[in-house]
């Protein structure tokens, strides 16, 4: 939670002193990492990503790992400094970035200049850091901040950790530690490699990441601190599973992540019991939690330890009675699922597996174990879909409400519906990567008809993504080198409005391609090499 009304060094004390560590750390590596995330200290411990990859340079000989954030509100005119030691991040060697969701790219490109650190990599030199970047913007298409960044870190921290801390610990000159990180699998140096990748082996990178086979071998990934300083406050996170099994047509995570990797149940419980006298708080982190083979073990072991156990989504057909019956005894009343699309036809489409018929059997579940709050993600916009589809949402809702009204009502206690509604984002690697983004005068028609209809229904809250925001969100995920103005405006403060409005042209070319313009239905989700290669993640593979 936010800390108002105190100095950046008063808030940074409170900060610290409420901290409680799941692992030793001394932080007396002589090689240091000052590691961010670009976004409030409350958002950027909420990542296990980037609490993971902390503690793995931490768990490096001579390594001291300290972490900075960006929050608007720090007033503290120094620039930005490290949490642990308040040291200025220019004082780092190596300053990475964990950077999960391309709306941070902003953030991100305002730290550096605050922090005195030369924007663009060719203006550095002996004295400056080296900036590198993680986390998933990383993997999925680094192209827009290749200006930007000296490396980037593509795949699992697992894989890629060990490497950059000894090119660390050589206390190379700048280039030569360019060329050596350049020679680790799995790092990406546009200086060295080129803005395509044209000088790496055979003109590709290799995503570097756990096969499904070192799944049950693996400690799974877990919270390093816990805080009461977050919406989380004070759970334990624990990462079931990685990547997903579905194959969802529009999903980055099924196909850039593929195949998936699942931890033991026993390592999970383990973790879970090490660290109980600290929380009786867990949340279970996977695309797909409820499809874990082993997940009735893992709950039922988590509910012996006298745990409050939260679940981040659920796939629809791995929804059972004692999976509800576990969360409901402990007091859970609320579950998200995601239909995806109001019919079967479209869902098929997108290779979603779940009938209307399957839907329904399981919100009558749900309602019966005494859920009385539903989230459904839904996307309007998707690739087929036609206006009596995006009816179909409204139909679709109103039946699920009538199965939970009518469970409700045997209850003394009337259920409330959510259905939360994004617009269709093409994004890099899964098949739709292709696909242009809905006509935006369409789309707003589309959450319009929706949004009126929604107003009508009782026990229903919609929740619709404003038409920008998904023009922007769009374009953050496939665009190029030719983002560099728009994204250094955008830094400046220009709203994202003005933005799209500015820049309509650009952006739209990127959204909604020419190239894509009648394309032939039956090519649909069919994936296509030349314009994968012609495409600014191209030059991307995996292991």
């Amino acid at each position: 939670m936010p800390l108002p009304g105190r100095t950046s060094a008063e808030r940074r004390r409170a900060l610290l002193a409420a901290e409680t560590f799941t692992e030793d750390i001394t932080f007396a590596g002589r090689h240091r990492i000052a590691l961010g995330f670009p976004s409030s200290y409350d958002v950027g411990m909420s990542n296990l990503g980037f609490q993971w990859v902390y503690r793995l340079f931490n768990r490096e000989d001579d390594i001291s790992c300290e972490r900075f954030f960006w929050d608007e509100a720090d007033d503290d005119r120094r620039g930005p400094r490290t949490l642990e030691s308040e040291t200025p991040l220019g004082d780092f060697p190596l300053v990475a970035f964990s950077i999960s969701w391309e709306m941070d790219y902003v953030n991100f490109l305002k730290i550096l200049p605050l922090a005195r650190i030369p924007l663009r990599r060719e203006d550095r030199g002996e004295g400056d850091p080296l900036i590198l970047v993680g986390g998933d913007s990383a993997r999925i298409n680094p192209a827009p901040l290749t200006p930007w960044v000296d490396a980037f870190a593509m795949g699992d921290g697992e894989k890629l950790a060990a490497g950059i801390a000894d090119v660390l610990r050589q206390e190379l000159p700048r280039d030569e530690a360019l060329a050596a990180l350049a020679a680790l699998k799995g790092i990406y140096v546009p200086a060295v490699h080129g803005p395509r990748a044209e000088g790496a082996d055979e003109g590709k990178v290799v995503v570097q990441q756990f096969k499904a086979a070192e799944g049950p071998l693996r400690e799974p990934p877990h919270t390093t601190i816990l805080t009461p300083h977050t919406e989380l406050s004070g759970k334990l996170l624990v990462e079931i599973a990685r990547g997903c099994s579905e194959m969802c047509r529009f999903c980055w995570a099924a196909y850039a992540m593929a195949p998936q990797v699942r931890t033991a149940a026993d390592n999970v419980l383990d973790v879970a019991r090490r660290l109980r006298p600290l929380t009786n708080r867990i949340g279970l982190i996977a695309t797909a939690v409820a499809d874990h083979p082993d997940i009735l073990p893992i709950l039922n072991g988590l509910a012996e330890l006298e745990y409050h156990i939260a679940l981040s989504s659920v796939k629809i057909d791995a929804i059972s009675a004692p999976i509800l019956a576990i969360l409901a005894k402990q007091g859970e009343r609320s579950l998200a699922i995601a239909p995806e699309a109001g019919n079967e036809r479209l869902r098929r489409a997108i290779n979603k597996k779940v009938s209307d018929a399957l839907l329904r059997e399981k919100v009558q579940l749900i309602a019966q174990a005494g859920f009385t709050n539903l989230k459904l993600y839904l996307q309007v916009g998707l690739p087929g879909e036609t206006d009596e589809d995006v009816r179909d949402i409204v139909r679709l809702v109103d039946d699920l409400r009538q199965i939970m009204l009518a469970e409700g009502r045997k209850r003394g206690r009337l259920g409330t519906l959510v259905p939360s509604v994004n617009a269709f984002i093409p994004t890099p690697h899964p098949p739709f990567e292709n696909e242009s983004l809905e006509d935006p005068e369409a789309l707003d028609g589309k959450l319009k008809l929706l949004a009126e209809s929604f107003r009508r229904m009782p026990n229903v809250t919609f929740r619709g993504m404003p038409v920008n925001e998904a023009i922007w969100e769009a374009y953050l995920a496939k665009m190029g080198t030719e983002s560099e103005p728009i994204l250094l405006q955008a830094a400046t403060g220009v709203p994202v409005r003005r933005l799209v409005r500015e820049h309509r042209e650009t952006i739209m070319s990127v959204v909604r391609p020419i190239a894509n313009a009648g394309a032939d239905p039956a090519r649909r989700g069919v994936f296509d090499p030349a314009a994968r290669k012609a495409s600014p993640w191209g030059f991307i593979s995996k292991s």
